[in-house]
């Protein structure tokens, strides 16, 4: 009693006698640039921005507390790399490594091929992978909180036969690598997949449940997703993120682009009408956002809570129209304020010639966005049109990978224009080799060749 009367008191000073002076939040917005995704002509979109607010700082802790916040600290450091030269390893590259016939892979034939894998990626130059461990609300290891995923075990319902992620984290450390695990915060599965997941995970509940269903769960074309507007949904994305950084020795964590996969108010309507019947005043894209920064704030306490030396970086897609405006996601707060991320990783899979988003104006655009020295710039690139030859969206610059050989060349030299630049971040290792037989991607050779030697000397420092 002594200490909440100490408590009151303090915060009734507090107020009396101090005065507000913090500067006016920022007010500026991606800007109305048409998308080049999935349709040649969109419409234009009026960018929202909800207005900031301050994060809430937490009580002190008591001894007790301070305690059972020790326990969850980890005794492994995380060690990550001044320059990050990051290579992105998908459930697409490794779901032939993890398994074979449906089942999965012996370990011994497991830990060959990886080794594989991770030694050529550390030929390239490259020192952090991002290692994919949650593509379909699902776990790529062991985990209390998701199902087996079908890229390990063959099919849903199956369990491990080993732990191939506690391998994976084995296996780079040994060769020096810095190992992230990436995570897909909402998307879920298929009926047919969830249907068949073992009872007791949540997810699987949730969809059982009529009167969760189309809430905690919502489907969205052939998948579902997970509704982040609830608490108990966000907490189990935290419990999640909690349990793979507790459970290995991952140097940081990584969330990908998938946040809410429509614009259609009919997603989260029933949270939406009951946020309102409380007199809340967002709009829904401003409730949507205040949703997602709950989240991304909470993923950032959980990291820092077990090591502080790791670091939590998002990868939105690189159209930054598209991922304020339609996914909700508010970089804008999360690149400004501190508490949010330790780095913004945008996809700026575009060439130089690029009509609406060339590359050096869109890795412009996103490094304006960070106000706070607490948030670095990794920039995502994409070996992908180097190997089809094309860009159907590029407008004028749509023959550019064709024509020109050294495209990602010259997109790495840029990065050294870019002062809040800490790295690079490739996507994937299959357009460098194949992940079973390691011959490389015939398609991108003369791509790589170019870049890859830049990539081994280039420093942001």
């Amino acid at each position: 009693m002594k200490r909440i009367a100490f408590v009151i008191l303090l915060a009734l000073a507090l107020a009396l006698f101090s005065c507000s002076d913090a500067d006016e939040p920022s007010t500026d917005a991606p800007t109305d640039e048409v998308s080049d995704e999935k349709t040649d002509k969109p419409t234009e979109q009026k960018t929202e921005r909800p207005t900031s607010r301050p994060r809430p700082t937490e009580p002190a802790l008591d001894d007790d507390e301070k305690e059972e916040d020790d326990l969850m600290k980890r005794e492994y450091i995380a060690q990550n790399f001044e320059d990050m030269k990051c290579m992105w390893l998908s459930q697409f590259d490794l779901s032939r490594v993890y398994s074979d016939g449906g089942a999965q892979r012996d370990e011994s034939s497991f830990r060959a091929l990886l080794s594989t894998v991770l030694d050529k990626v550390a030929e390239n130059g490259i020192n952090t992978v991002i290692l994919q461990v949650r593509p379909n609300a699902d776990s790529m290891y062991p985990s209390e909180v998701y199902p087996p995923s079908a890229y390990v075990v063959g099919s849903y319902g199956k369990d491990f036969d080993y732990d191939a992620v506690a391998i994976a984290v084995e296996l780079a450390h040994e060769r020096g690598l810095s190992i992230h695990a990436w995570i897909n915060p909402l998307r879920a599965m298929t009926d047919s997949q969830i249907t068949s997941v073992q009872r007791e995970y949540a997810i699987r509940k949730w969809y059982g449940d009529s009167a969760l269903r189309g809430k905690y769960v919502v489907k969205v074309g052939e998948n579902w997703y997970l509704n982040p507007a609830y608490s108990e949904v966000r907490e189990l994305i935290l419990d999640g993120a909690r349990e793979v950084m507790q459970k290995y020795d991952f140097d940081g964590l990584h969330m990908d682009d998938y946040f809410y996969p429509t614009t259609d108010s009919s997603f989260d309507n029933a949270a939406y009408m009951q946020y309102l019947r409380e007199d809340g005043k967002l709009s829904l894209a401003d409730f949507r956002r205040d949703a997602l920064n709950k989240l991304v704030g909470g993923m950032y306490e959980v990291v820092k809570s077990i090591d502080s030396e790791a670091l939590y970086g998002i990868s939105p897609a690189g159209n930054y129209n598209t991922v304020y405006n339609s996914h909700y996601a508010d970089v804008l707060t999360w690149c400004a304020e501190e508490g949010y991320i330790d780095y913004i990783c945008p996809q700026v899979y575009f060439g130089l010639e690029h009509s609406s988003f060339d590359f050096v104006s869109t890795a412009e655009k996103w490094q304006s966005y960070i106000k706070t020295d607490a948030v670095k710039l990794i920039i995502g690139m994409s070996l992908g049109k180097a190997q089809s030859g094309v860009d159907n969206y590029a407008g004028d610059g749509k023959n550019e990978w064709s024509e020109h050989k050294d495209v990602l060349k010259r997109c790495l030299e840029y990065t050294k224009e870019l002062d809040e630049c800490i790295g690079v971040a490739y996507f994937c290792y299959q357009y460098f080799y194949d992940p079973i037989t390691a011959e490389p991607n015939a398609k991108t050779q003369t791509e790589r060749d170019n870049f890859v030697p830049i990539l081994k000397e280039i420093s942001w420092k």
